[in-house]
């Protein structure tokens, strides 16, 4: 397998996984999701949106822009707003994803932070960066929903090539 279809498998991972867990959240009402659980963004709506922030933030900067700032989330108050935006987001991240070749996946992104400091590295290690965030975000999820006795999906990549191998359902 050559680097852009490793991308794109991974690329399609982190889709499958997140909708798992936007499944789980749809299930929670909007008293649960927006309750402060003491993990990293605060609630499961704050871990949601800030995942969807990342996404758009990163495709950004790939693209050459550098926003100065991430997503509000009080510009995606429902769950329902928030599946929306980051639809539009996914839309776009899987046509960005899908374009890439191997010389693409090579070159130097230089991008600015929130915080105003310059960094460069390859493309292909921006985007392997991202769907890793993806996975430490959903095991933050993983645990608020077990503090919460919601069941949630298994989302481990194995799981996913299983379930897209017809091994097992998802």
């Amino acid at each position: 397998m050559q680097l852009p279809e490793y991308m794109i498998q991974l690329f399609e991972y982190n889709d499958w996984a997140n909708e798992g867990m936007l499944a789980v959240a749809a299930g929670l009402g909007s008293e649960r999701l927006t309750q402060q659980q003491g993990h990293s963004w605060g609630s499961v709506h704050g871990v949601l949106v800030h995942m969807m922030s990342a996404e758009w933030i990163w495709l950004r900067r790939w693209q050459g822009e550098s926003p100065g700032a991430v997503l509000n989330p009080r510009e995606f108050p429902t769950l329902e707003a928030l599946r929306q935006h980051w639809s539009e987001i996914r839309s776009e991240m899987r046509s960005f994803v899908a374009g890439q070749t191997t010389t693409s996946l090579q070159r130097a992104v230089s991008y600015t932070n929130t915080r105003g400091q310059m960094y460069t590295l390859p493309l292909w290690q921006l985007m392997a960066h991202l769907a890793n965030h993806g996975t430490h975000h959903r095991g933050e999820l993983a645990a608020m929903y077990a503090m919460m006795d919601a069941v949630h999906p298994e989302e481990d990549l194995y799981i996913y090539f299983l379930s897209k191998s017809g091994q097992i359902k998802s």
